[in-house]
């Protein structure tokens, strides 16, 4: 007869390959995104021949975020591979509530550049696929709006995710406690 021993195996020390990697093209899609809608929109793309390539590299990528994003969500719910950690001190906290308040930007995001694209009367156009509004036809003022919000709120998750990525690098160079090393693929 066999005994198990109560002994619980050691916590892992990365986040499992699948969280990993949804974790960086995540970043990378919001990286790319960010450069194109907003520095790309507006100094390249005035450029005639440009602004239909940044439309569609635009949506096209947006739509695969959004499909990464649902994943990366589905993952998560569902139990995922992760390491999962008490909330205990006041860091612990802030953290997470970093990463919650990361999650709603970046669904808000997606959620308003499907609706500035939209509202404008145009389809979304991913990878030469058409994805054609399901609401009627908005007014300019209805569209003048989403586009905003998807403006700022590109500005926004751009500055939350900055700070996210400067408390990961605090702790790889000041804390030294292997957090920035268990999201590293």
């Amino acid at each position: 007869m066999s005994v198990i021993s109560p002994i619980a195996s050691p916590a892992p020390t990365h986040y499992s390959w699948e969280t990993r990697w949804l974790h960086w093209i995540t970043a990378a899609l919001v990286v790319e995104q960010f450069v194109v809608g907003q520095i790309g929109w507006h100094f390249m793309a005035r450029t005639a021949a440009l602004r239909p390539f940044m439309v569609v590299t635009h949506t096209s990528l947006g739509v695969l975020l959004a499909a990464v994003f649902i994943t990366r969500v589905a993952w998560g719910v569902t139990g995922g591979r992760a390491i999962r950690f008490p909330a205990v001190t006041v860091q612990d906290r802030a953290a997470r509530g970093v990463h919650h308040l990361l999650y709603v930007l970046l669904a808000a995001e997606i959620a308003l550049g499907y609706m500035a694209r939209w509202s404008s009367g145009h389809p979304v156009i991913a990878f030469g696929v058409p994805i054609n509004s399901p609401f009627p036809a908005m007014t300019h003022e209805t569209h003048h709006f989403f586009s905003w919000l998807h403006h700022w709120g590109a500005w926004m998750l751009f500055w939350v995710a900055l700070f996210h990525a400067c408390a990961g690098f605090y702790h790889l160079l000041f804390c030294r406690d292997q957090v920035f090393q268990r999201m590293l693929p």
